[in-house]
Order: C-alpha cells, then sequence, then structure tokens
C-alpha cells in the first residue's frame, strides 16, 4: 500500500519508496510503476505531473484530470513553489551554500540550474542536509554535489563506491539517501499555496538511527 499524504478532487500526493520507477519508460517498458500501483489503489485515471529518481523516495504528484496537470506543470516552476529533499553527503559541508552550476541536457544543451544547501547536522564524516531545488534539471542535485565533491552516500552513478561499500556492509546502507521532503505549489483550482511533507523514509532513517555518532534528537 502506497501512503498517501493528499488527496482532493484534482491532484494525489504520494510517498514513493525508494526503488520504485515513477512511470515506465523506454527503458523499463515491463517494469513495475509507481503510478500503476496507485492508479489501482485509489481506483481512478492519473496524469503524471513530474518524477523524482527511481532510487530516491518521497513526494510524488499525479493529476485526476488533463488540465489539473498542466496547472501544476506550470505551478511546480513558479517562483513561489519550494521543492525540499533531504540528503546524506560526503564529508563536512559549510552550513549554508548554494551551485548555480550548469547543467546539459541527454541532448548536450546547457540548462540553467540553482540548487540551495543547508545542514542540519554532521556523523560519520558526513553531512545530512535539506536542498532546495529552484531548478528541476535531471539528477539535479546529485550532480551538484557532486561537482562540490560532496557527493550523496549510496549514488552509485555520481558518488564513491569505496565509501558506499564500508557504509553498507558496516551499517546497512540501503539505498541512495535521497528523499524528496516537502513540497509547497499553488493548487490548481484555488490558486493558495499546497503544502505536503514527507517523514523521511524508514530505512533511511533506520541507517542514521545504526551510525555510531547519530544526533540522539535526529527525527524523521
Amino acid at each position: 500500500m502506497i501512503p498517501v499524504l493528499h488527496r482532493d478532487d484534482r491532484l494525489v500526493a504520494v510517498d514513493k519508496p525508494g526503488g520504485l520507477l515513477v512511470h515506465r519508460s523506454a527503458e523499463a517498458s515491463d517494469a513495475t510503476a509507481l503510478l500503476q500501483i496507485v492508479r489501482d489503489q485509489i481506483g481512478a485515471f492519473l496524469f503524471p505531473v513530474h518524477r523524482i529518481d527511481r532510487a530516491a523516495s518521497g513526494i510524488v504528484l499525479f493529476a485526476l484530470d488533463k488540465e489539473a496537470a498542466a496547472a501544476l506543470q506550470a505551478g511546480l516552476i513558479a517562483p513561489e513553489t519550494e521543492k525540499t529533499y533531504l540528503t546524506l553527503v560526503r564529508g563536512s559541508t559549510e552550513e549554508r551554500f548554494e551551485s548555480r552550476r550548469q547543467l546539459h541536457s541527454e541532448s548536450g544543451r546547457p540548462q540553467e540550474a540553482w540548487t540551495e544547501f543547508r545542514r542540519l547536522a554532521e556523523m560519520s564524516r558526513c553531512s545530512l542536509l535539506e536542498a532546495r531545488l529552484h531548478t528541476g534539471r535531471r539528477h539535479q542535485i546529485r550532480r551538484h554535489l557532486a561537482h562540490l565533491a560532496h557527493q550523496i552516500i549510496g549514488d552509485t552513478r555520481y558518488g564513491k563506491g569505496r565509501i558506499n561499500q564500508h557504509l553498507r556492509q558496516q551499517y546497512g546502507l540501503p539505498r541512495l539517501f535521497l528523499h524528496a521532503r516537502s513540497l509547497r505549489l499553488p493548487h490548481p483550482s484555488t490558486h493558495q499555496m499546497l503544502e505536503i511533507e514527507a517523514p523521511l523514509a524508514e530505512d533511511l532513517h533506520a541507517f542514521l538511527l545504526r551510525l555510531p555518532d547519530c544526533p540522539a534528537n535526529l527525527s524523521r
């Protein structure tokens, strides 16, 4: 059962578990996907609005009609929209920092990209960060952090294999440590700000608690 975080007559927001595709693609046309699971779970046709990485967890939006989908997609890039993630990265970071490094699309086209970061805690030579996306490029948080030499723990594409292997073996690191934590955007009907939150996924939280110097008051 996929946890439903919000539902009304225009949209549904769910808490995606790590390892599940948001929707099928040409590369994974036969894979089980979140869209089909939620569609069957709530008994309604769904329109994709956005997606997060397969290995990531957290908030995913679906619209219940075509017009709501268009409005939500426009809302996701509105200046007042706030999209935040939780991530654990290699090394000790500054308390606050950002990256505005351009990223290239899959076709090689340069794209503006902007991510802000705030350090929440430090443990085991790692930093727990809140990342706020101002743009939505492919693998934006992962690529920005890798360029800053603060690779995301568990990242098998941009990360450090030796560190990931150590944390898997010693503390049971389950996967990529990236979680879509909160989303604030205009509602397609009322245009008032809709706020959605998803607690840190249980598997990632349990991993943090196994680290020997994890802060005792760390919450999800």
